[in-house]
Order: C-alpha cells, then structure tokens, then sequence
C-alpha cells in the first residue's frame, strides 16, 4: 500500500468509517495512476471526493445495523455458510487476493464476494462457498493446504483506529461449511488486519493504529488463543509520532521455524518499507532489511530470497536477507500502471495479480503467462 493510499485510508476512517475493499481499491489504482502521471492529479481529486460522497451514505446505511461499532457480533458454535453467489459472478476489473499454500493449490478470494480454489495451479477453478458475515471491514482469507483455511472479519473501527473488534472463522472442509472460533487474547485496542497462518497450528494477525508502533498477535492453536507480540520496534531511519506517521504490518511468512512480515509507513520525507524477522514464534521482532520501492509488495520465496516484481527492467532480487539487492531478469509485464501483489506456493511456483488479473510462473519468476481468472 503506497503512502497516498494510507491517507486516503485515514481520512475515509475519520470521515465514516472504513471504506469498502471495493472502493479501496478504486482509490489505490487511481492514487497509484496519479503517481506515474501528474496531469491525472486533478481527476484522481475529483474521484476521491466521489468515493467519500458514497462513502457517507455508507455509513447511513451502516447505522442501521444493531451492532456495536467497533465489535464483530457473538459467536457462535454451529457450522454455517452462505450459498456461492450465482453466476454471473464478478465483473473485472476487480480486486483479488491469493493465497497459495502448495505447489498445486491456491485460493482466490474475489471482489470480497467469491471465493474459488484450484488444485492444478490455475488452470481450473471451482467456486466454494463463504460463511454468513454482516458488516465489518475488509475481509481476509488465509489457507494451508487445498481444506483448511480461516477468514478474517474486522470490526468497524473507532476514530484513527482506538479500537476494533475481529471476529475469525475456520474451516476443515475446503470451505464448503465454515465455524466461527471462539477467540481469546486480541484486545480491542487498534485495528486489525494481515490474516495469515503458516501451518494448521500457527497464524498471524496484526494491530496496528495511526499514532503508536504496531503488534502482532500469534496462535499456535489453530486461531482459539492469541498473544500479542511486543511493540515492533521502529526501524533505523523511522520515527514513530502522531499524526499517521506510523507501521502498518502485512501478511507473515514462514517456514521451517523462520518467520517474516514487511512494514510500510510513512515518514515527512515519503513512504517507507521495511523486513522484519522473527526467530522466537512471534513473540519479538527485529529491523532485518530495508525495501527498494514502498510502493511494490515483497514476495518471500525462501528464508533469503525475496523478490520485488515489477514492470520490465524493474524487477529486483535479494538472496541474502535483504542485504543487498539487484535486478531481475523477469519478463513480469502488464497493463495496468499499479504493482501487482506476488505470493508463491513454493519455490518455483508463483502468481501475481493486479485489478482481478492473474498471472503465473513456474520458474521462480523469471517467466510469467497470464492464466484464466476465476469467474470468467
């Protein structure tokens, strides 16, 4: 997420609550398109001043619910979904998150409505189905292998992220019936986002507002009991203070015992990024590496090699920790003047995907070839 975007992010919160992924996600590709083209300023001004219009009889709307404003409902102990969503299914361009877990295997979440999986890396997909949520912020989704997987509810959050609830639920059966967990350990203080679990057992969240440093609550349960880490420290170069100059933690990343996550904030100077490592299961994290461009997300292939993938010519690679980078030979190429979000399922097997688009390789990144996206 660019430095424009977060406050974009901040004055929609402070204004009527968190915006909808749907016009999230407009406001990004229009900030992101304003950055590479000046002369777009004056019509991404106007297109913020629409989404904040709507935006406001979101909230109208919203009122009328009965739910506490910065807590997701009661739990509950039965097994429920929803019905899939009946064709035609989402119009693209749209926004879509991956989650791939195996070489095989990926989940794509889509327009926050749909919800697809694969099990030969793309080529097909079938449509599974999501459990009864009202309201909330963004959703997330997170899954380990082609069965389980959780969902992520956040709460709407009070002003400049004081507080929000988060309510979880999880699913053993490759979404086709979801539970909603009873979850202790997440306090209210802060929002929250960054769903992510590595294994069956262990998964991620992160708390984070505008004025203080962020944490990040672990679970070595399966998501029933959560701990929150201590405060993540603020990097060489970064100083955190009110006003919005502060972390915002992204997905967590591990495998065998290693944990990463990237950091993005803003300082007077600009937008930053930043890698953190974890050698204790969450609990403490520590400055690993600085990111290139904060504008392009960081994809973890192994414990040291980590790309940014980008436009042609622009893509670039570290193989020791982020202790140096260089560019990539990577023939990544796409329309769209936004930088796509990369996840691999392993090593050689990676997807990248940008306004619904999907792309995939099976090299490692060095060659990309676009695959059908789900729905269409």
């Amino acid at each position: 997420m660019t430095p424009d975007e977060r406050e974009l992010r901040r004055a929609l919160d402070a204004r009527s609550g968190a915006p909808s992924p749907d016009f999230g996600a407009r406001v990004g590709k229009a900030l992101s398109a304003g950055q590479q083209h000046p002369n777009l300023m004056p019509a991404v001004a106007a297109f913020v001043v629409a989404v904040l219009t709507v935006a406001t009889v979101g909230v109208l709307v919203y009122t009328r619910s009965s739910r506490p404003p910065s807590h997701v409902g009661p739990a509950s102990a039965s097994r429920t979904t929803s019905p899939a969503p009946s064709p035609p299914g989402p119009y693209y361009p749209t926004t879509t998150q991956l989650s791939a877990p195996s070489h095989n295997v990926v989940w794509a979440f889509v327009a926050d409505t749909f919800l697809y999986v694969s099990t030969d890396r793309g080529d097909a997909w079938a449509q599974r189905a999501l459990p009864a949520v009202e309201g909330g912020g963004p959703l997330e989704v997170s899954f380990v292998d082609a069965n389980q997987g959780w969902l992520s509810v956040p709460g709407i959050p009070e002003t400049q992220c004081n507080a929000a609830g988060i309510a979880i639920w999880h699913t053993s059966d490759g979404a086709r019936t979801w539970e909603r967990l009873t979850t202790t350990g997440i306090a209210d203080r802060q929002c929250k986002q960054g769903l992510s679990f590595t294994d069956a057992r262990h998964g991620f969240i992160s708390g984070w507002d505008d004025n203080n440093p962020p944490v990040v609550y672990r679970t070595a349960d399966g998501g029933l009991t959560w701990k929150a880490s201590a405060p993540i420290p603020d990097p060489p170069g970064f100083k955190t203070s009110g006003g919005g100059d502060a972390l915002r933690v992204h997905q967590v990343w591990g495998s065998g015992g290693a944990y990463l996550m990237t950091a993005y904030g803003t300082q007077p100077t600009g937008g930053r990024a930043y890698v953190f490592r974890s050698g204790d299961g969450g609990a403490t994290w520590t400055y690993a590496a600085d990111v290139p461009n904060p504008a392009v997300s960081v994809a973890f292939i192994t414990a040291s090699h980590w790309l940014q993938v980008g436009a042609p010519g622009q893509s670039v690679e570290t193989t020791d920790g982020g202790k140096s980078w260089h560019a990539y030979a990577s023939d990544y190429s796409q329309a769209a003047p936004i930088a796509p979000e990369v996840v691999f399922g392993d090593a050689m097997v990676g997807y990248a995907t940008v306004r619904g688009a999907i792309q995939r390789t099976v090299d490692g990144g060095l060659h990309w070839t676009p695959i059908r996206a789900p729905g269409t």
